[in-house]
Order: structure tokens, then sequence, then C-alpha cells
């Protein structure tokens, strides 16, 4: 395994992650404060339904990233690659079209529909995009695709600052500069990808037979990540249903500050795994056990950050303080998804073990869903509610990576139990305790907790040093 190229690779994923933290900041605590409340809510419809759209590509990105997955690009058959892209194309602009269709029968208003109809648009840009930009990390390309994601939060963020400078209260034109800054970052990928679009097409009937199979081996993938999402997905929904906008608010204040740190660990998935499929068994296994006791010896330590963050955020909305006790509550998805992002998902991927990753998220969707149907009609709790989808993603993590270990070999399981002591101690103090009192206690046992694990931080570091040497 190439090691220097995997934290190459990484630091410039993590420069992209920066931008699109920071555009994820100024659009979360800034634009709120610009837009009225109904303005707000249609920007923020338009954000909730692009996070759905790799739906309509039924799974063929993300089957050839899982086919195409540690092949060079010289390895790669650029005919079948292209004439896949553009079936992709075609069934995007007929879905598309349909989303049109619906947006103009008049069963909507005015601005409602206006949002429906840049939905469709960015469809097709947002999935032909997601195309390339799965190729080139199955091909260990990357950079390519963190650069798209630079352009594409700078092309935003040059007008968005103008927005936010000049008052600008419209949601029209954030929604539209937030469609033009998906084209150039396309137009990039495209362009890094010419040497595809000019090696010509197969014929019409292999280009689909290709499609079919890249959407059978992508749709349990394409399927087991989006029953992820609603493990939190579900829990917000009942809240917005049931205790209205402005709890709802609240929630998604919380939910968005622990997502920026699973967005930025999530790249690193991402990374990964053309990599790993690349590498023999042992050096997968020799990963497997460097990547899981440095995070098991680190992650926990993010701990003592929860009171600074809430009181700083406190001073700058203090309108949102409510939410904060929740924030607690959800910080152990700091950990446990952060796992599962560079651990589980990496891992299963590179075992081919699709339909088992599938199986785990619709578990832990199903336990999701359990809590808050209880908590919202049983207990009118929304403690309740985010305490179930966070014992779910726990539970999650836990089988998932007593499911690598097995397949590995590998004795490495009860390495978890610090980080599950440490986070049920959080839980508790952060519970019964004031702020201060709790983090004070927190930075104690997180320091101890340091003390004891810094030989697996220096065991994950003289691997990764004596193999990028």
């Amino acid at each position: 395994m190439d090691y220097r190229s995997i934290l190459s690779n990484f630091s410039v994923a993590l420069g992209a992650q920066g931008m699109s933290t920071l555009v994820g900041l100024l659009t979360s605590l800034v634009v709120p404060k610009l837009l009225g409340v109904a303005d707000f809510g249609y920007w923020q419809l338009f954000i909730f339904y692009t996070t759905y759209l790799s739906l309509f590509t039924l799974g063929l990105n993300d089957g050839v990233y899982l086919i195409e997955g540690g092949k060079k690009r010289a390895e790669t058959h650029k005919k079948q690659l292209a004439s896949q892209f553009w079936v992709e194309c075609a069934y995007q602009c007929v879905f598309a079209g349909i989303i049109v269709a619906v947006a103009l029968s008049g069963a909507f208003g005015e601005d409602r529909s206006f949002v429906i109809l840049l939905t469709a648009l960015y469809l097709v840009l947002n999935n032909a995009s997601n195309f390339f930009g799965y190729l080139f990390q199955a091909m260990n390309e990357s950079k390519l695709y963190s650069l798209a994601t630079i352009i594409n939060c700078t092309t935003f963020l040059v007008p968005l600052l103008i927005m936010l400078v000049t008052g600008d209260a419209d949601f029209k034109h954030y929604i539209f500069f937030y469609t033009i800054a998906r084209c150039a970052s396309l137009a990039f990928l495209l362009w890094k990808g010419r040497d595809f679009l000019s090696a010509g097409l197969v014929g019409f009937g292999r280009a689909l037979s290709l499609s079919w199979k890249s959407i059978r081996v992508g749709s349990k993938l394409l399927l087991s990540t989006t029953a992820g999402t609603l493990i939190l997905g579900v829990a917000r929904f009942m809240v917005d249903a049931n205790w209205g906008i402005e709890e709802f608010s609240i929630v998604s204040l919380a939910v968005s500050i622990t997502s920026f740190v699973m967005t930025l660990v999530s790249q690193a998935s991402m990374v990964l795994f053309p990599a790993l499929r690349q590498a023999k068994k042992h050096e997968a296994v020799g990963f497997y056990l460097a990547a899981s006791n440095g995070l098991d010896a680190l992650l926990p330590l993010t701990y003592v950050l929860y009171a600074p963050m809430a009181a700083l955020l406190t001073w700058w909305l203090p309108q949102y303080e409510a939410s904060f006790a929740l924030f607690s509550l959800l910080m152990p998805l700091c950990i446990f998804n952060s796992r599962m992002g560079v651990v589980g998902n990496t891992f299963l991927w590179v075992l081919r073990k699709e339909g088992r990753l599938l199986a785990i998220n619709v578990g832990a969707l199903a336990i999701s869903t359990l809590f808050a149907v209880v908590g919202t009609y049983c207990f009118h709790s929304i403690e309740v509610v985010f305490g179930g989808a966070v014992l779910a993603v726990i539970l999650r993590c836990l089988y998932s990576e007593w499911f690598i270990s097995r397949e590995f070999q590998v004795h490495k399981f009860s390495s978890l139990t610090g980080s599950i002591i440490v986070t049920v101690c959080f839980v508790v103090a952060s519970a019964i305790l004031p702020l201060w009192v709790a983090w004070a206690v927190m930075v104690g046992i997180c320091g101890v907790y340091g003390f004891v694990s810094r030989k697996r931080v220096e065991q994950a570091l003289n691997l990764l040093k004596s193999k990028s040497d």
C-alpha cells in the first residue's frame, strides 16, 4: 500500500471538506439572520431535496465505484464507462422531466414550484458530477474529486458573501448560485475526464447491459447509504411532524454541528477504499488494526470540546440555547459514526459485503424508527427519539467491527470497551452536572484515558511511518 499517497489524498480531501464546512457554517448560522422564516424554509427545503438526489441514479454511480475500485486509469475500459455515463445522463433527464411536469402542474405555489424546478436541474448536474467524482476516487485520484469540491464551494462562497454583505433576502438568489456552483464543478470534472468522453461508445445494448450490472452492484450500497442517513433523518422527520418548525430548528442546529465532524471523517473512507482494494490481505488487516486502534485512542478525547463549543454557540445564538442539551446527547455520534465511516464502511466495501452493510444499516434504521415512534407517541420526548438514534448508531458500529474482526480473524473487538466507558461517563456527567463541572470531569477522564491509550497511537503512527518510507 502507498501510505504516502493515502495521506496526500486525505490532506486535499481535508482542505475540500474545510471549505464545505465554512459554507455550511455560513448557511446554517448566518443566512437565517437575513432570510425570513418562510424564505429560509424554502432554502432549507431545496437543500433537503438535494440530499436524496442520488437515489435517482438507481445505484449506477456506486456500482462504478465498487467495480472500478483499485484500478488505475490506464486499466479502465473507457468506452464502457463513457457509455454508462451517457446512459445515466439520459435517464436522469427523464426523471428531471417528470419533476418539471410535477412543478408546472399547478398543484404548488410559485415559490415551491421554483424550488422543485431548480431541484430538477440540480438532479442532472449533481448526479453527472458524482459519476466522475466516484470514478476518480475509485481510481485513487481522489484529489480531483476534492478539487471539484473546492471549486464548487468557492464558486458558491463568493456570491454568498456578497449576498450576506448586501443583506440579500431573496431565497431564489441563494438557490440559483448554489446551482451555478454545481455547474462549475461539473465542468471541471468533465475536463479532467475528457479522455473517457473522447474514447467513443459501445453499442446501445452493451451500454444498457453494463449500466444494469453497475446498478445491480451499486444498488445495495446506495440503499445502505440512504438507510444510514435515515437513522437520524427519521428522528428529524418525527420532530418536524409532531413538535413544529421551532423545535425542528433547534434540533437541526444540534444535528448540523455533529454532522460537520461526521462528514469530514466520511472523506477518509472514500480515500482509503481504492488504496485498500489494491492492498494484499495482510496489509489490509494491518491497516485495519492501526486505524481501529488509533481511532479508539483519539476519538473519545473530542468530548472535552463540548463545553467550549456549547458556550461559544450559546453566546452567538442565544435563542438556540435549548439545543445544546440535545447536542450533548448527540456527541457520541461523532465517535461512533466516525468509526463506522473510516473502519466499518471501508472494510465492508473492501470485503465486498455490501449486502451485509445494507442489512446492518436497515437494522439500525429499524431501531431508530422504533424509538422515534415510542418517544413521540408514548413519551412525547425528543430526548427519547434522538437517544434511540444514537443507540442505533452505537450498536451498528459495534456489530460492524465485530463482523470485520471475525472476517479478518483478528481479536480486536474488546478495545472498543474504552470508547464505550468514556462515552457513558460523558453522557452521565453532562446530564447531572453543570456545564463546566462536567467539562472538568471529562478533562480528567480523557487525560487518564489518553495516557493509558498512548501506545495505540504510537503503534499506528509507527506503522504508517514504516510503510511510507
